[in-house]
């Protein structure tokens, strides 16, 4: 009978990982959201090909490139109409217990973005997303960043140099 607890423990255990494992990210539920529509397009850079465009950088500090690089799990790009940015903005609030949204911005030449997060049950941020709306080109960018996002990745992508001050 003991046996047959444990066994039954471990399977379940099994089970319950390999469903983490398969959680989709902002990128694929908003692809999948839209599916039927031809002009939605998704691409995913691999963190091989990252270090590769990476080590064609001419950057003074190709050394936090790589390090930065290397906390990545995945990157997607979406690119659409910008008319599906608020179609985005709703699923991310939609799913406001799992999205937080950390900044917006609005130019006057008919940009606007915000950026959000998504934390996993230890507070540690796993998902960036930044969304783009360009009113000009009528184009809506989600760039969905994966992996150990942490205060000093985010301070490297904003180039906030004065982090560990």
């Amino acid at each position: 009978m003991k046996q047959r607890v444990i066994c039954l423990l471990t399977l379940t255990l099994v089970v319950l990982a390999a469903a983490a494992q398969k959680s989709q990210d902002f990128a694929q539920k908003f692809v999948t959201l839209c599916k039927s529509d031809t002009t939605v397009r998704c691409i995913t850079v691999s963190p091989k090909m990252m270090e590769q465009l990476a080590a064609h950088q001419t950057d003074a500090h190709p050394d936090e490139i790589t390090e930065a690089i290397g906390k990545l799990k995945s990157a997607r790009i979406v690119t659409a109409s910008a008319c599906h940015y608020e179609k985005a903005e709703k699923l991310l609030k939609k799913n406001a217990r799992r999205f937080k949204q950390q900044d917006h911005f609005q130019t006057s030449e008919g940009v606007r973005g915000a950026f959000y997060t998504r934390q996993d049950s230890q507070g540690q941020t796993v998902e960036l997303i930044m969304l783009r709306q360009d009113d000009t080109r009528d184009r809506l960018t989600i760039v969905c960043l994966t992996g150990d996002i942490d205060q000093e990745f985010l301070c490297f992508l904003y180039k906030n140099k004065s982090f560990k001050d």
